[in-house]
């Protein structure tokens, strides 16, 4: 990657967090002027800690896209239960989702053993989580499974799907587009012997709406 892709990366994560605090000031503004606003104090605190989460977990986003983008991260592979995995990640957006009226689940065999570094899919499934949330009507789910040597994990929502013009349009100007970059890139560094990962991006076939797919070799 170049300095000027770099620069993109910069550039488009700085400009999403000075909207997202710029929402957080608001809200902040709202609870002192509650009685004026006639503000729901405890919806628009459980507003902001879910606002500073997602803050949180993008810029570790950021900060690991920045490292594979200069070949500084290094992987740290390990065998990881798939089941137990993707039951961590709904357990931790399970409340964000709740939040936005959806309904957040998984479905994986519980014997299902893979390898893959933890920190950085964990990460990349959780952009892709944050993703369906803009999209999704009320349900998104959790899959996994071994295909022709491939750990598959999927992502997917009832919303409008990846085809649509409306979601064109976001991906060209929310960090959308920027997520499924980093997802693309945090699959194509994990390497078994010549074979990389890679993303797909399809129609769902159990929800009807978009379809995220992440291979990653084993």
């Amino acid at each position: 990657m170049n300095e000027v892709d770099i620069s993109t990366i910069l550039a488009s994560a700085i400009h999403e967090s000075k909207n997202r605090i710029g929402t957080l000031l608001y809200h902040t503004h709202s609870i002192k002027n509650h009685k004026e606003m006639n503000t729901d104090v405890d919806k628009t605190i459980d507003t902001i800690e879910e606002s500073l989460k997602q803050l949180n977990d993008e810029w570790v986003e950021y900060l690991y896209l920045y490292n594979l983008s200069t070949n500084v991260y290094n992987l740290l592979y390990d065998s990881i239960s798939v089941s137990e995995f993707l039951d961590d990640q709904v357990f931790a957006l399970e409340g964000s989702a709740t939040s936005k009226g959806l309904s957040l689940s998984f479905k994986c065999d519980d014997d299902l053993v893979a390898v893959f570094d933890e920190r950085l899919i964990t990460s990349a499934v959780t952009t892709s989580i944050y993703n369906a949330f803009r999209f999704a009507k009320k349900d998104i789910i959790l899959t996994a499974s071994i295909k022709k040597e491939f750990l598959v994990i999927t992502i997917e929502d009832d919303g409008s799907g990846f085809l649509c013009k409306e979601n064109d349009e976001l991906f060209a100007t929310k960090n959308t587009g920027l997520g499924l970059y980093f997802c693309e890139l945090s699959a194509k560094s994990h390497a078994m012997k010549e074979t990389h990962g890679y993303i797909t991006k399809e129609k769902s076939s159990l929800l009807g709406g978009a379809c995220l797919k992440i291979f990653l070799p084993q």
